[in-house]
């Protein structure tokens, strides 16, 4: 609730300050993929990089004032991670939601010391799907992966790192965009485990449980062919469940 309170309440001010209301007003009757797209563009310049929307810098503020609980549980990565309810997932877990929508290996390494500062007892962290998405290589996005890992070994000798595999998606439901398709998620995915294991990190591999016979994400765990639905969410803390550390089973 914090989170939704903070957000609207600084968009509101941004569209005051702006006097923005009456164009708001208008979007706001188009649907919510108008008001993302009206809100990213109150402070976008041409250079930006994609992940610098509106969300990515309220919720880079939002972590700046949010108390979080001591040594944690991160869920780290983009809009599949900001989407899950790790709290209700987790309740005996201190966890904290590190997800941004439409956040990439770029993007994390800007807000790397934030998540270091909490020195968190485990981090499990997902990331990529945006990357291929705005055309990054896979050879670029593992170097920003080894950038964000050998950081995390550095400076987080006590913190427990699980990298995850990025998940596939439905293209039938959700349009395959620039480098991300199914095959270069896989690929993507080979090359990420290759790293887990040379940084000595444990790699989870999500991979099986969220394929269909198909190779896509399937219809049941999705909600619109990328983001996964409710029922998605219990299968990914299926797999996970006996790793998630409480304060009564330190892992």
């Amino acid at each position: 609730m914090k989170r939704i309170v903070l957000s609207a309440l600084l968009l509101a001010i941004a569209a005051v300050a702006l006097n923005l209301w009456m164009p708001l007003g208008v979007v706001a009757k188009q649907g919510a993929t108008a008001i993302n797209a009206w809100a990213d563009s109150l402070v976008r310049q041409p250079d930006d990089p994609p992940y610098m929307s509106i969300h990515y810098r309220i919720r880079e503020l939002y972590f700046t004032v949010d108390p979080s609980p001591a040594r944690p549980v991160v869920f780290l990565g983009d809009s599949i991670t900001y989407g899950g309810d790790w709290g209700k997932l987790f309740p005996d877990s201190p966890v904290e939601n590190r997800g941004i929508g439409g956040d990439s290996t770029r993007g994390l390494l800007r807000r790397l010391d934030q998540v270091i500062d909490l020195k968190p007892s485990q981090i499990f962290l997902m990331i990529g799907t945006n990357d291929l998405c705005y055309n990054r290589k896979i050879p670029d996005i593992i170097a920003n992966y080894r950038t964000i890992l050998g950081r995390f070994r550095r400076e987080l000798p006590n913190t427990r790192i699980y990298v995850q595999s990025v998940l596939p998606f439905n293209d039938k439901l959700f349009p395959a965009r620039a480098l991300r398709n199914n095959v270069n998620i896989a690929a993507l995915n080979v090359e990420i485990r290759k790293l887990a294991a040379e940084q000595k990190m444990p790699y989870i591999d999500l991979t099986p449980a969220f394929t269909g016979p198909d190779g896509r994400l399937p219809a049941k765990y999705t909600d619109d062919g990328l983001h996964l639905s409710e029922a998605g969410y219990y299968v990914w803390r299926d797999q996970i469940k006996h790793l998630v550390a409480t304060p009564a089973k330190k892992i």
